[in-house]
């Protein structure tokens, strides 16, 4: 059974998963990436823990260096 959520900003429908999974899933390292789930920062720790639910909403944000 799938559920629709939101990922950065794309409607996509998925397995229910946790969101240590789908990163997983779309090759994200843990290390290189913020995970905001509907509008709330999810700690790193939390990740496999934290089960994705029809209608959620995740950002991937991204941190780069450069001057």
């Amino acid at each position: 059974m799938s559920i629709e959520v939101v990922i950065n900003g794309k409607t996509e429908e998925i397995e229910p998963v946790s969101v240590g999974d789908l990163l997983r899933s779309k090759d994200v390292k843990f290390e290189v990436v913020t995970v905001e789930l509907n509008d709330e920062i999810i700690k790193r720790g939390s990740y496999d823990s934290t089960s994705l639910k029809k209608g959620d909403r995740v950002e991937f944000v991204y941190y780069m260096g450069g001057g």
